[in-house]
């Protein structure tokens, strides 16, 4: 199980790779577009079907609210 300074070296390790992207003209949309493609792919990969199906439905309703 993942612990915060886990967390904090996976998220800073993004953002570092991200800012790098951007700084050499890659657009940001195309960032965000396949950080969460990569994302909902290791959902589906790592969780059973019901729980999967549950997790885009909340992803979903909060993208649309």
């Amino acid at each position: 199980m993942m612990n915060d300074e886990d967390i904090s070296e996976v998220q800073a390790t993004f953002r570092k790779l991200s800012s790098d992207l951007i700084l050499s003209g890659v657009d940001p949309l195309m960032i965000s577009g396949i950080l969460t493609a990569s994302g909902i792919r290791m959902y589906k990969d790592t969780m059973v079907r019901e729980e999967f199906l549950q997790m885009m439905d909340i992803i979903y309703k909060e993208a649309i609210n």
